[in-house]
């Protein structure tokens, strides 16, 4: 379960709202003491295992997902969402509308764009999931993910995510030659949004790819993920803009071998304290220059979202 369904209008008659779990009295003291301008948050929210850390029962993956960003919404800690479903599937307006409906204002939804803009058309990926041929495409991007999200979310938009998966040989054997193309895409799309690019090829880092994002105002999504160098090893905590982090999975792991042994995801199976440290220092520097900063958590990470929220906003604001 890493995708959100869709959001699909009000609840059935008689069917009650989601409630959200009352916050531990360590919850609500570790979220007065988190600074205005960092957003934790986690990827997705359809989860029952959460229940008594973000919901108040049990309740089912099509309820969460239809019902569940309200309740998800009142957790102190949690004022920001990875919005995955964008990812696999266009969202229509009325579906863009509901989200922001559904949270206050302070509250910013990380956006990932459409997989074709960022899929090489002959990739496995792309092929598997037949996803349309816009690899890189400035005019469908921001036509059909830049223009909707901005009138839809407004403010409550954090950032448009670009995550690349692996493009393969033919594009890392030359960097330059990526890194040009992708510093032309970002910087054709419309100013005024934060954008965010994520990568699984490493060897785009020590290119020109830090010089390509500032000129065109983008920035660097910082992911803890087996692909990917160290996490505080991939952006200046001086660079301009927001810090945006994403904590996936420790180095080494995959996604299905992860989801299968942290299931329900109802507690931390797997502390890891080496990148909870590197996230935290991270932050904290980021903070330092004034920064806005989001950080999104996955279940994988550690065996529970919130939970690592939770031990992450510890250690930042009482170390």
């Amino acid at each position: 379960m890493t995708e959100q369904p869709d959001l699909f209008g009000p609840p059935p008659s008689g069917m009650p709202l989601v409630r959200p779990a009352v916050p531990s009295e360590e919850v609500l003291r570790v979220a007065q003491r988190v600074p205005k301008n960092l957003h934790f948050g986690t990827s997705s929210w359809s989860f029952p295992g959460w229940v008594d850390l973000v919901y108040a029962q049990l309740y089912s993956v099509s309820q969460l997902a239809r019902h569940g960003l309200a309740a998800y919404a009142q957790h102190p800690l949690l004022t920001a969402v990875n919005l995955d479903s964008p990812f696999y599937k266009v969202p229509t307006p009325e579906q863009i509308a509901a989200y922001a409906a559904a949270v206050p204002e302070h509250f910013r939804f990380l956006v990932k764009a459409y997989a074709g803009l960022t899929a090489a058309p002959d990739s496995s990926m792309a092929l598997r999931r037949g996803v349309e041929p816009v690899f890189l495409d400035a005019g469908f991007a921001a036509r059909t993910v830049v223009k909707p999200l901005v009138e839809g979310l407004g403010g409550k938009l954090g950032a448009i995510l670009f995550q690349f998966s692996p493009l393969g040989p033919r594009y890392v054997r030359t960097p330059k030659s990526f890194v040009t193309r992708l510093g032309e895409f970002l910087s054709a799309l419309p100013a005024g949004p934060t954008y965010a690019v994520e990568l699984r090829d490493p060897e785009f880092l020590r290119s020109q790819y830090e010089h390509a994002l500032e000129a065109a105002g983008a920035v660097h999504c910082a992911s803890v993920h087996s692909r990917m160098p160290p996490v505080d090893r991939q952006v200046t905590p001086t660079s301009r803009g927001p810090l945006v982090i994403r904590w996936m999975l420790r180095e080494g792991d995959d996604y299905e071998s992860a989801g299968a042994r942290y299931a329900p995801f109802d507690r931390l199976q797997a502390p890891d304290k080496l990148n909870r440290d590197r996230i935290a220092g991270l932050v904290k520097a980021g903070l330092s220059y004034g920064r806005d900063v989001h950080v999104l958590a996955a279940n994988n990470a550690e065996g529970s979202a919130p939970l690592t929220v939770l031990e992450l906003a510890k250690t930042i604001v009482t170390n």
